[in-house]
């Protein structure tokens, strides 16, 4: 782009609520929240097209729309966990935090994506080889941003203070 539009890193992300950098490797994750249907996880890559209004989730993906890496929908699949994202559903994907690959959590929870949902409170885990989420935690406030600390535990900001998780 030159002129003024030189300016806009990408397009079509709805509401990019937050991001995270991946240490060592500087790949970004954002986590959009949706409109109708769905949540997203995309990858960060300047002059990627998230399709945004024309697409949400994986649906019209179609030409040079970047797909997002994981989603989950607003209502459950039928059967339950048949769909895209399993047996996830929320309504505004929010906070996420690489997990180390050092740190003290066990072996099968380090080196992970972690993310939450505002609305249902809940944490769940990504993980970077498969691409697989699994619930991780059940919150009590709704979450907004989290950070794995340099003690090893992953810390959540909920709207109401600050929840400490130091042991899956």
């Amino acid at each position: 782009a030159t002129g003024q539009n030189r300016a806009i890193w990408a397009l079509g992300l709805r509401n990019p609520f937050t991001f995270d950098f991946q240490p060592g490797t500087g790949r970004m994750f954002i986590n959009d929240v949706g409109q109708n249907t769905w949540e997203e996880i995309d990858v960060g890559a300047a002059g990627a097209n998230y399709g945004w209004p024309n697409s949400e989730g994986p649906d019209n993906v179609t030409g040079n729309i970047t797909a997002p890496l994981f989603t989950y929908k607003h209502s459950a699949a039928n059967p339950p966990g048949s769909g895209t994202g399993g047996f996830f559903t929320g309504f505004a994907i929010a906070g996420g935090a690489f997990y180390p690959a050092s740190g003290p959590f066990p072996a099968s929870y380090r080196d992970q994506y972690y993310f939450a949902d505002f609305v249902s409170q809940w944490v769940a885990r990504l993980d970077l080889t498969t691409h697989d989420a699994y619930a991780f935690a059940k919150l009590s406030a709704a979450p907004v941003d989290m950070l794995a600390g340099n003690d090893g535990a992953l810390y959540v900001l909920t709207r109401t203070g600050v929840t400490r998780i130091s042991s899956p």
